[in-house]
């Protein structure tokens, strides 16, 4: 493809990598447009700079190293090319590459998707010669997206019924209740049945243990996960045998054992069934409640909050969609295919924990495909939208913002901003907390000028529920 200049840049042109009065070496950059988001920049640095550089480097080298038979800072040059050549070349191969090709994406005006592609073991480094590589760039998309103000969209009606809030008295009842050993009957949802386990190899006993508690809320027998427990057990007896084909975990207790293979047989030996409270004044006042009516005001008055979050994020779902409506673009397949790549690992695992066969799991991962990647490309070009309308609306996160955040943060964590803060920079993911507040910004602004309407309660009965909140891209 011929040689093109990207958006916004000048054709290709020789850059400075430093300022003029140092009459430093310059390098030269042409750009390739090579697809809708991609680049592929050509360098060359000229070899004066090279063996500057190379000069430089050994220099620093000398006044440092320490060598039998030689005065510190008067190692000859040809005993450390002799002994420190490969080291010196790959560090000012390395510091050149990334020098000149953040200067040329600079003064390229190019806006990166993500991190250059660069082969560094291709590049080779001669003092006496010039420096040429290549680059391949994932840039921001172009497209144009207007009348994204005053969009007509609805939000879902919010309601809390009586038969909603009793649900809630009940799961509350539940929680405070207590366990007690269940004589007669067979196992039921919510109970917490007793066994004893044992792990076969081969159809020999490798282990056994007693009183170990199956939680189904977990899926696990002691601290063995055990996917499908609940529905093999419900309906079962004390004294009935169930055995499951499974994989015991890496840390699993017994050394020999971990990540091993084995036929688990469990054996329920007791029953404990919970024990909720009545819903009385009584009990509701140990809640710290004025009396039952009080409590049940006060589950009504979570249940709404709840629910109107939940219509807060539908309708930011429907901005959305009228959003990808307006504007149609390519997107980086590099960062497409990262999403993508992170979704399908998110699923193996979730497979894997629910004891599905591994042969069937790249096939139930295939099948979901299509719809992965649609996810992943939406994920992305709202990403995009939202960063233009930010740049176009001048919507920006202070620092006095950040900081705001962090402590919040940091008081629901019950630890101090600084240690906060420190670790969100440690992990890289300070960047990734400002993107979503500046996001933040951006869903508010669109729903402060749009034109809302409020859904009846017979339109949100009907209609289905909405997706989940599309992410943005990782920094």
């Amino acid at each position: 493809m011929p040689s093109a200049a990207a958006p916004g840049e000048a054709p290709a042109a020789e850059a400075t990598d430093a300022p003029k009065e140092e009459k430093k070496p310059r390098f030269t950059a042409q750009v390739e447009t090579t697809g809708p988001c991609t680049r592929l920049i050509k360098i060359e640095v000229e070899q004066e700079r090279v063996k500057e550089e190379v000069d430089k480097s050994y220099g620093e080298l000398r006044k440092t190293v320490v060598l039998r038979g030689f005065r510190p800072g008067h190692v000859p040059r040809h005993v450390l090319e002799r002994r420190f050549s490969k080291e010196v070349t790959e560090s000012v191969r390395q510091s050149l590459v990334d020098e000149c090709l953040e200067q040329a994406v600079k003064d390229h005006s190019l806006r990166l998707a993500l991190p250059a592609s660069v082969d560094y073991a291709a590049i080779t480094l001669d003092p006496d010669k010039p420096l040429s590589f290549e680059a391949k760039l994932e840039v921001f998309p172009e497209f144009t997206i207007d009348n994204y103000k005053g969009l007509a969209v609805e939000r879902p009606a919010v309601e809390v019924t009586e038969a909603d809030v009793a649900q809630a008295l009940t799961a509350l009842r539940a929680r405070h209740g207590s366990y007690q050993k269940v004589q007669e009957g067979a196992v039921q949802k919510g109970d917490v049945p007793v066994c004893h386990a044992i792990a076969l190899v081969d159809g020999q006993e490798a282990w056994r243990e007693n009183e170990l508690p199956i939680l189904f809320e977990d899926e696990t027998v002691g601290d063995i996960p055990v996917p499908g427990i609940e529905a093999a057990l419900v309906g079962a007896a004390v004294g009935d045998t169930k055995t499951f084909v499974l994989r015991l975990p890496d840390d699993f207790r017994v050394e020999a054992l971990r990540g091993k293979d084995v036929t688990l047989e469990v054996t329920i030996d007791e029953l404990r069934r919970v024990a909720m409270p009545e819903a009385t004044d009584d009990w509701a006042r140990s809640l710290h409640f004025d009396d039952l009516d009080d409590l049940r005001a006060e589950l009504r008055s979570s249940l709404r909050r709840r629910r109107e979050q939940e219509a807060d994020e539908a309708l930011h779902d429907r901005i959305a969609d009228k959003l990808l409506e307006l504007t149609d673009f390519d997107v980086p397949e590099g960062l497409v295919h990262r999403l993508v790549a992170r979704a399908k690992d998110q699923q193996r695992m979730a497979l894997l924990y629910r004891g599905v066969p591994r042969e069937e799991i790249d096939k139930a991962i295939a099948l979901q495909e299509k719809r992965t990647r649609e996810a992943s490309v939406r994920q992305c070009k709202l990403y995009f939208i939202y960063e233009k309308i930010a740049e176009a609306e001048k919507l920006f996160v202070t620092e006095d913002e950040v900081t705001q955040r962090i402590e919040a943060i940091a008081l629901n964590y019950r630890r101090r901003p600084n240690e906060v803060k420190a670790e969100l920079e440690a992990e890289g993911r300070l960047g990734a907390l400002r993107q979503q507040m500046r996001e933040e910004k951006v869903r508010e602004f669109l729903v402060k000028h749009a034109v809302v309407t409020q859904a009846t309660r017979a339109a949100a009965a009907a209609e289905p529920p909405t997706g989940a909140k599309p992410e943005g891209p990782a920094s």
